[in-house]
């Protein structure tokens, strides 16, 4: 390898008698992650393309497919997204599958609809996520990824590989009436995947009406040891018997919900919801609720499902549950 290919791979680009430093940390708003070995590509949907090789920030790549193209499984290969007045877009599922490669939003780190965002521009196909993280040991970091598909069984995001971290990523699906009226549409579904964690992450949104009991996360098959921390879980419904979360069976361990809250709006405060979760009874799995926080919900699981337990300052009946002040 050339000098000059050497100090790329380091991030030091030499051109026109001046030096460029891209340091292998990418920072943001203390959102970091060490590049390590791996090589570092970057896309700019409001200025970049993909004729571009992708190496430096002034030559960033314009789709998240070319970008994703260029990284190697294995390697801790990093795809920066650069965020602008441009959202990127996905036409068909894409499928995350190579390990231990990572994907980074630069913008700031706000917790719901970071402008690192992603849209759907044509994935119709129903049953499938706008993207599948089928690969392990990869992170995800401030972004925003919104399917707003006019097909009711769709979803955001389905993880089916392990041992994932997810920090600041909003899961944000049934973001259209269509799929708001679907009983299997979701903001994240987790299949089978085990050991990932998500750190103050979004799941759902709460401006588009939902009118089926569909869910903002759908855990299903032997999902086990999963960790939500810090996160929260939106939701905009005016039946009272949908709840936010499921639980299909077959999850092995435990499920933690730590430090989570979940909310319902439902216009001019007219009902709550009977329960944030609709939990399946399973003979090896505990799911365990840490200080959760119930807004426009009256309990976790009104079905008081066995293998489940809740840590917080009140009983288990009233734990977490929010309440109006009295004048």
């Amino acid at each position: 390898m050339s000098l000059v290919g050497q100090l790329l791979r380091f991030g030091i680009n030499i051109s026109n008698e001046q030096m460029e430093v891209y340091p292998h940390l990418i920072a943001n708003g203390g959102l970091s992650v060490a590049m390590g070995r791996g090589r570092v590509y970057y896309v700019d949907p409001a200025n970049g393309s993909d004729f571009n090789d992708g190496k430096t920030p002034r030559r960033a790549l314009a789709t998240i497919a070319a970008g994703y193209a260029k990284l190697t499984a294995n390697r801790h290969d990093t795809l920066v997204y650069l965020a602008g007045a441009t959202s990127a877009s996905i036409v068909d599922t894409l499928d995350w599958a190579k390990s231990y490669t990572h994907f980074v939003g630069i913008a700031a780190p706000v917790p719901v609809a970071q402008r690192a965002r992603i849209f759907n521009s044509g994935n119709t196909t129903a049953s499938t996520p706008l993207l599948k993280v089928s690969g392990s040991g990869c992170i995800f970091r401030n972004l925003y990824i919104f399917q707003g598909s006019a097909v009711a069984t769709v979803g955001a995001v389905e993880v089916t590989g392990s041992r994932n971290y997810f920090e600041n990523v909003h899961f944000a699906g049934i973001g259209h009436a269509t799929a708001a009226a679907g009983a299997n549409a979701y903001s994240l579904k987790i299949t089978a995947g085990s050991e990932n964690i998500f750190v103050g992450c979004t799941f759902g949104v709460d401006t588009v009406k939902r009118t089926a009991a569909n869910n903002q996360l759908w855990i299903s098959g032997a999902a086990t040891r999963n960790e939500f921390k810090d996160c929260r879980f939106l939701s905009y419904a005016e039946v009272n018997t949908y709840t936010l979360v499921k639980t299909a069976g077959g999850q092995d361990r435990y499920t933690i919900f730590d430090n989570c809250w979940f909310y319902n709006f439902w216009e001019n405060f007219v009902g709550t919801l009977l329960e944030a979760c609709d939990l399946t009874v399973t003979t090896t799995s505990y799911t365990l609720f840490i200080n959760p926080s119930l807004f426009g919900i009256a309990e976790l699981d009104a079905g008081d499902v066995s293998g489940s337990y809740v840590a917080g300052p009140a009983t288990a009946a009233g734990c977490g549950i929010a309440v109006t002040p009295t004048t």
